[in-house]
């Protein structure tokens, strides 16, 4: 995050009256609580309908109030002629969040449903192996039949089975390390993670 971005919005807050500033101080760490919960929990796919609402749907009333106290006096009377300078970073790092808010809830979402697409039995899992051998989770080495294991298959080969577990959490690695590429659903389903990160490796 733009580190310009965050000076401008503590300073902001800081000028504002004490009402004002703990309001936009818990809004703040309510966005942030999500983006980090979006972040975080591999399970997690998306937000649930009420809480789409509450942070991605149309800005609620109370945040329009809050911007207008802004032109209402809200302010000290010595910031009475700076009031777009205090506005400026609290609009900007308010929309910051929502949108990154937005980008992990859409690539979630998307993720999950295609991941639901590749799901196969033990059974079909079993049969891809050529020799009868047991085959392994492409990610976590470990037998690709495993009890409460979900088992996906890959478009580009029969025996590119991974543990869904396990490639969730590579998804999410992929979407939130700052310099890494962040492949979509779309590029999984035309190409194998395996291939991925053959032909493509991360930039170093």
């Amino acid at each position: 995050m733009n580190e310009a971005l965050i000076e401008g919005t503590f300073a902001a807050l800081y000028r504002l009256r004490r009402r004002l500033q703990l309001f936009f101080l818990d809004e703040f760490d309510g966005l942030y609580e999500i983006f980090e919960e979006l972040r975080d929990n591999p399970h997690c796919n998306g937000l649930d309908d009420d809480r789409y609402q509450r942070f991605l749907g149309p800005v609620p009333s109370h945040i329009v109030r809050a911007f207008v106290r802004l032109d209402e006096g809200e302010l000290s009377n010595e910031d009475a002629f700076t009031r777009d300078p205090l506005e400026t970073p609290l609009i900007q790092i308010y929309a910051l969040w929502r949108s990154l808010i937005r980008s992990l809830h859409t690539f979630r979402r998307a993720t999950f449903a295609f991941l639901d697409s590749l799901i196969v039995s033990d059974a079909t899992a079993a049969a891809t192996s050529p020799d009868g051998e047991a085959l392994e989770c492409q990610i976590c080495a470990e037998d690709i039949i495993q009890p409460g294991q979900i088992i996906l298959q890959l478009p580009c080969h029969p025996t590119h089975l991974f543990h869904r577990e396990c490639l969730q959490l590579i998804s999410i690695l992929f979407c939130c390390s700052p310099g890494l590429y962040r492949p979509t659903p779309a590029l999984f389903a035309g190409l194998c993670l395996l291939c991925f990160l053959v032909s493509s490796p991360p930039p170093t």
